[in-house]
């Protein structure tokens, strides 16, 4: 599986978990926006994703660090991102994290 098929992959799983489980859902995310960094698109996608996953939950501080995430996914355009930041409030926007073992392997195929 290459690094954009996991994206969207977990992208899907969220989805699946939409109303059913918002935990489950906004992990799979997370793990979205860990993979989507290193490209702009996908990055952008990914706080897109997280910004509309806060309005359903009404997380207004979410939304909000969302709103000021956005333009924060410009520095994929110049590799300049924090490794295996999940992308939400519960971690600062620059703070990088350990990633988790599978995605690793994708990201470092990609680098």
């Amino acid at each position: 599986m290459t690094r954009r098929q996991a994206f969207l992959l977990e992208y899907q799983l969220a989805c699946a978990q939409r109303g059913i489980d918002p935990a489950r859902e906004l992990w799979h995310l997370e793990r979205a926006h860990i993979l989507g960094q290193p490209v702009f698109v996908e990055h952008l996608r990914s706080h897109l994703w997280l910004l509309a996953w806060a309005w359903r939950q009404r997380d207004w501080a979410e939304c909000l660090a969302q709103l000021l995430r956005l333009p924060g996914s410009l520095g994929s355009l110049l590799g300049l991102y924090p490794l295996g930041n999940p992308g939400t409030r519960r971690v600062g926007p620059l703070v990088p994290q350990p990633l988790p073992e599978d995605l690793a392997r994708l990201l470092t195929e990609r680098l």
